[in-house]
């Protein structure tokens, strides 16, 4: 009978230039260091059975990524968390672990942090105060199908701007869940074709998942 540990990870530093699929290998090579008792699929190729949740994009942070793990004997949630940590790079750390709570059909939304440097906060909010207010926030987005006009409005919801020395901080509800799906690098770069405002090296960071009810995704 196999087991499943979810668990709730960081990637900070330079892990953040990890690609999903080097940070899926990264993982599963620390299971085997760790020596858990990783489940597998069966077949003549089997496959470690590891799930994640909202793919991060390349060059973003986060304190929310979450990994599944299938064990096949139960072993307990903080030592699976020990064992992970002390063979995993120190910029990939195991946050906690425990149950799942929620399918992953469930997460519905992401919060960011986004640190957007600048000399003059004030005046930069000033323009994302007037860009917010438009009726419309059109903006070309990649689909299978090619690109598609959206209008990102009705997805943007910002939760918190602060003025701080040298540079202009934002707080960001995002649909993040199978339905509806909103890069805040697309906002971003709708503002600036808008505006004009050149927002240089954003700083951007995944805090939390969320479902549809606003609890914490875990």
């Amino acid at each position: 009978m196999n087991n499943t540990v979810r668990m709730r990870f960081a990637k900070t530093g330079r892990a953040k230039y990890i690609s999903h699929l080097d940070l899926i290998r990264c993982l599963q090579r620390a299971v085997c260091r760790a020596g858990l008792p990783a489940a597998y699929s069966g077949g003549f190729h089997p496959h470690m059975q590891t799930s994640f949740a909202a793919t991060l994009p390349l060059g973003f942070t986060s304190t929310s990524e979450i990994l599944e793990l299938g064990l096949t004997e139960e072993v307990p949630y903080g030592e699976v968390m020990e064992r992970l940590n002390d063979v995993l790079p120190e910029d990939i750390r195991i946050l906690e672990a425990g149950a799942p709570q929620f399918a992953f059909k469930e997460l519905t939304y992401a919060l960011y942090t986004v640190e957007l440097p600048c000399d003059d906060p004030a005046q930069l909010r000033t323009d994302l105060d007037q860009f917010l207010a438009q009726p419309e926030i059109l903006a070309q987005k990649k689909t299978k199908k090619g690109l598609k006009e959206i209008d990102l409005k009705p997805m943007t919801e910002v939760t918190d701007i602060r003025e701080e020395i040298g540079r202009l901080v934002l707080e960001l509800c995002l649909p993040a869940g199978s339905a509806a799906n909103l890069n805040p690098m697309l906002l971003l770069e709708a503002w600036q074709n808008s505006a004009g405002n050149a927002v240089k090296s954003p700083k951007i960071c995944r805090t939390a998942l969320l479902t549809a009810e606003r609890s914490n995704f875990f």
